[in-house]
């Protein structure tokens, strides 16, 4: 009987395989999720995916997209995660896909070249133009864009966005608090654009193929060991960020 469960227990080893997983990034003008650095993937997902590697074995291989493109390969199971994201922000999509326990919080706001611009309500952004990263979502906010509400300018990142708004072919920006506080701090035209308007702030996720459920359980036990040993709020500080609660 001992014999039988020893061989029991080699088996079931032997069946926990590592495994290697495309992981979602958008390409270097997202940081500081990501970046390059020295011709290499940098930034906060490149950390967060090495350490989720050591703590379950398996391989998490960075792949760098366009937004609108990046998730056409989500939809045709070409890319196993997006890292990062709300639920509701891909609920319109072919595969939703499923999701681990939240990690983190995104706050996304409009940024404006002044600071003496004061907006309490949507309405007041009517007759704006506003630029997006093209395949960016915004939840209930986007009840206000259209013809006479708020006119959306799609562009295909935030660094795109932001050099728009500094030459004033735009009117505002919508992007990630975090990713406008990294650009603030690091080009100097930017610093004085302001905050204008908070749009949500919403628990992230990682976003998986709906076939990976062993994975999504391997990922979460592997998230709480790192909320509990405050090793996210770690790789989010070394690049000049806040993890929020």
């Amino acid at each position: 009987m001992r014999h039988i469960f020893s061989i029991l227990v080699i088996l079931s080893a032997f069946c926990v395989r590592a495994e290697t997983y495309t992981v979602l990034v958008y390409h270097g003008a997202n940081p500081p999720y990501n970046f390059l650095a020295d011709n290499k993937q940098s930034g906060i997902f490149k950390d967060l995916f090495q350490r989720l590697g050591e703590l379950t074995g398996h391989t998490f291989e960075l792949v760098p997209w366009s937004v609108a493109k990046g998730q056409k390969l989500f939809d045709e199971g070409k890319i196993d995660i997006e890292p990062g994201v709300h639920p509701s922000w891909r609920s319109h999509r072919l595969v939703p896909g499923i999701y681990t326990n939240a990690y983190a919080f995104s706050t996304e706001v409009i940024l404006g070249r002044r600071s003496d611009v004061v907006v309490t309500n949507p309405t007041q952004l009517y007759g704006k133009v506003i630029g997006r990263v093209r395949g960016y979502r915004y939840g209930d906010f986007e009840q206000h864009f259209g013809q006479e509400k708020i006119l959306i300018y799609d562009n295909i990142s935030e660094k795109e966005l932001l050099s728009q708004l500094h030459y004033e072919r735009v009117d505002f920006v919508m992007l990630g608090d975090t990713t406008a506080d990294y650009y603030k701090s690091t080009v100097k035209a930017y610093q004085t654009f302001k905050e204008v308007y908070e749009i949500s702030t919403l628990p992230v996720y990682i976003r998986l193929q709906p076939n990976l459920t062993l994975l999504q359980k391997q990922l979460n036990k592997a998230l709480t060991q790192m909320r509990e040993h405050d090793e996210i709020a770690v790789i989010y500080a070394r690049y000049g960020a806040t993890l929020k609660h």
